[in-house]
């Protein structure tokens, strides 16, 4: 390599260099977190889905909770619709979104695990819906997954310690409580499970729960 071709590389680096230096220091990136926070509160949701795939770093930021604290507080969050549909001949359900400028209904990429087909419990989050337990090959599952709405991507994550099917599920502070749907393998120890969201970990929370006798002696 003769010199001038050396020294068009070096500048070449050089000024790559340099443009991620730019890059980083100016932008939203380069705004204090509480400051980026207050600005994006104010963002649509069709925008920081956008956003959210720009960058780890940009997804860091959107998917905080702080955020979404920030713009429930602010009268700023923004209902989505998103449907589950079985429609035959089709095997499994398919997902949808409601597209609100065009008015249908635009489905979202099928999931590459093998999903239940009917009677799964659903949890929302702000940004993503839980999909948990349900009916597959005509028995109870424990397969947990759930929907990134911001990639319209799926995520298969630790599965319950009991197949479960029309079960309660519901959210409280950051973690998700799943009620019964165990059927006659129901009993005090696996009745209730709880998934943490921070530690993406299941347990098994001990209820007790009497069972009642099948024949009542009833004494006038």
């Amino acid at each position: 390599m003769d010199e001038s071709m050396k020294r068009r590389r070096v500048c070449s680096e050089r000024r790559n260099e340099k443009s991620k230096e730019v890059s980083l220091s100016s932008g939203l990136l380069s705004l204090p977190d509480e400051v980026a926070l207050n600005c994006l509160a104010h963002v649509s949701r069709l925008d920081l889905a956008a956003l959210a795939v720009a960058s780890k770093c940009h997804r860091s930021l959107v998917v905080s909770p702080q955020l979404w604290d920030l713009r429930r507080f602010k009268g700023s969050t923004e209902p989505s619709l998103y449907v589950c549909l079985h429609i035959l001949p089709e095997p499994n359900p398919r997902w949808f979104i409601l597209n609100p400028m065009q008015r249908r209904l635009k489905p979202i990429r099928s999931n590459r695990y093998e999903e239940a087909q009917s009677l799964s419990s659903f949890v929302v989050i702000d940004w993503g819906i839980f999909i948990i337990g349900g009916i597959r090959n005509g028995e109870p599952t424990s397969d947990v997954f759930f929907l990134d709405c911001f990639e319209h991507s799926w995520n298969r994550l630790q599965s319950m310690y009991v197949p479960r099917a029309s079960a309660t599920a519901c959210l409280i502070g950051k973690k998700i409580y799943v009620f019964g749907g165990c059927g006659d393998e129901a009993d005090s120890f696996n009745w209730v499970e709880v998934f943490d969201l921070e530690t993406q970990t299941w347990e098994v929370l001990f209820v007790f729960t009497p069972r009642c006798p099948s024949i009542l002696n009833i004494v006038w």
